[in-house]
């Protein structure tokens, strides 16, 4: 069904279904409300007022009206065939109604069938008559002319009604099925046709059971990045992809001589064009289910390692594009570089090719939430503060939700679209939706880590920091930061000390939370002299004299007050500045 015309060009209704059924198989079908559907199925604000905005009742509305024009399109073979998914009028649940049941009107909440509607008009228009037949024996004597009727005449209002409900039936019709313009066709134009695509095979062809799980696994977790695309060896239908960006995810088993049940399997990654392998990886079982759990996140960390951001993917197609800045995925590729080394140098041509790429694919969510961290991150004067908020920023982000309500990218967007406006609450929501969707990308690990350790969820933020660094051979300075900061305040003071004197690379002397971080688990652990010299390193780093109060020092900075308050009271508790008059 998805990939019918009808869905493929409503990209807000495919998205829709898809929540209603999950929350329906879920059990939570018959408890569905307006503004859940709103916020978690249409990505709305979180301020949304059901009651004066009826957007996801009309939404549901066209879903309605969807369904039944993808079923009215099928053969009477295919109808035979298939069980149809109904939403109920006055629900919102999803039904199936199986083969051969005759296919019932729906309308809209509160208003009748259309035989029910049928019937009243028809009684309407004979009591008219009646009553109207009753008027023409009301004459007055003498009069040459009966008395007109006091009041209009019915059966014409009701025929008006009648032609007015049938070309709103027939509008709402054409608006759905109407052929797009070129403008709106070019709009609507899905970019991710040009992302790079993966096959996965296995050899034997024919696999096995180990095998298929291994692969059915591999696709799962390769489906969580946004920035690929993905299909097992049994569908041939992606034939839109550049074969520069083609790749082919080879599962098997071990070689002859070697008991299979215990056989490692491994994953090979090649490129289709050129046929050089670019990445292999070995998974053991010891003869345990390939479907266990641990086996299963052994699959999922090497999945991690070809498709993330910075992937071996990534690296591939950044060799290949070079300094290409087209619109589309060039651009993407682009970007994905400016992530990974913050190089201010990069930022002009790629807000302009970011830019240009959304007036050709306005819809599309890599789009609005990369350009959304550019306008959030934009350096300011005088100032190290990394995000600062701004009403487009803002926009990009909820769009980018909004278009795409089950993205990791889009809600790690707006969680760091709220954390800049301190708004810690929607931060904190969106942060943990983002490490459910992809809980394999070191990057959106370690931003939702941080903004969870910066809203005070410290138990929350440690485990999923942790993650993040073990995801990531090299993991930002962030990363490390928060993860420090998070274990001294968690009591784990000697592993926070250990780990930021690991992490002692000079890069990192220049970000001002490392510096913090390590100055904390110092003087946490008794060490407090060399403490204070990271204090001072701290103070000049961001601009101010020595002994300046440490309120503003943090000032100079962090994005939320309440982590500038905390990290005060940590500072002050360890002797590491001197308690605020």
């Amino acid at each position: 069904m998805m990939r019918s015309p009808e869905f493929v060009r409503s990209p807000v209704l495919r998205r829709l279904l898809e929540y209603l059924v999950e929350q329906t198989l879920a059990g939570n079908g018959e408890r569905l409300k307006a503004y859940q559907i709103a916020v978690e199925g249409l990505g709305r604000d979180d301020s949304f007022d059901p009651q004066s905005d009826s957007y996801p009742r009309v939404q549901v509305g066209r879903l309605r009206k969807m369904l039944e024009l993808h079923y009215a399109g099928l053969s009477a073979q295919e109808s035979a065939l298939r069980q149809r998914i109904v939403i109920p009028v006055g629900h919102y649940n999803v039904d199936l109604v199986p083969p051969n049941v005759p296919m019932a009107t729906s309308a809209p909440e509160g208003a009748a069938s259309p035989g029910a509607l049928s019937q009243s008009a028809s009684a309407a228009g004979a009591a008219g008559s009646a009553a109207d037949a009753t008027d023409t024996s009301r004459t007055s004597p003498g009069d040459k002319a009966p008395v007109p009727p006091s009041r209009f005449d019915r059966g014409w209002i009701l025929w008006v009604v009648r032609i007015l409900l049938l070309l709103g039936v027939l509008y709402i019709i054409w608006f759905l099925v109407r052929p797009e313009s070129a403008s709106e066709e070019a709009a609507r134009r899905d970019m991710r046709a040009q992302i790079a695509h993966v096959t996965i095979v296995t050899e034997p062809a024919a696999g096995n059971d180990k095998l298929n799980t291994a692969a059915q696994i591999a696709e799962m977790h390769l489906q969580r990045f946004e920035t690929l695309a993905v299909t097992s060896g049994a569908h041939r239908d992606v034939t839109k992809t550049d074969l520069a960006r083609a790749y082919q995810l080879v599962v098997r088993g071990g070689g002859e001589g070697v008991d299979q049940s215990k056989a490692p399997i491994f994953l090979t990654l090649r490129h289709k064009a050129s046929g050089t392998t670019l990445w292999s990886y070995e998974v053991n079982h010891d003869g345990t289910s390939v479907a266990a759990p641990d086996v299963e996140q052994d699959i999922g960390e090497g999945i991690s390692v070809l498709a993330r951001s910075g992937g071996v993917i990534a690296q591939h197609q950044r060799k290949l594009i070079g300094n290409d800045l087209s619109p589309g995925y060039p651009c993407l590729i682009a970007y994905d570089s400016f992530r990974q080394t913050r190089d201010p140098a990069l930022r002009p041509g790629l807000e302009k090719c970011l830019e240009a790429s959304l007036n050709q694919y306005p819809d599309e969510p890599l789009l609005l939430q990369a350009l959304s961290f550019l306008e959030l991150s934009r350096p300011r004067p005088n100032s190290m503060v990394p995000l600062v908020p701004t009403a487009r920023g803002r926009d990009l982000a909820e769009a980018a939700l909004r278009n795409d309500g089950t993205s990791a990218l889009a809600q790690i967007a707006v969680a760091r679209s709220a954390w800049a406006r301190g708004n810690c609450p929607r931060a904190i929501a969106f942060a943990r939706r983002a490490v459910e969707s992809n809980p394999l990308e070191p990057d959106t690990l370690g931003l939702a880590g941080s903004l969870l350790m910066a809203c005070g969820d410290y138990t929350g933020a440690e485990p999923i920091l942790e993650r993040a660094s073990a995801l990531n051979e090299q993991p930002g300075g962030y990363q490390i930061s928060s993860l420090v900061i998070t274990q001294v305040i968690n009591g784990k003071r000697a592993q926070a000390l250990a780990l930021a004197l690991r992490a002692d690379v000079p890069e990192l002397q220049t970000q001002p939370n490392f510096l913090l971080g390590r100055a904390l688990a110092l003087a946490a652990n008794g060490r407090v002299a060399d403490g204070q010299k990271d204090w001072r390193a701290l103070e000049k780093l961001v601009g101010v004299p020595p002994g300046t109060p440490a309120a503003e020092v943090l000032s100079r900075f962090t994005i939320s007050p309440f982590f500038a308050r905390r990290m005060q009271a940590e500072a002050e508790a360890t002797g590491l500045v001197p308690k605020a008059g």
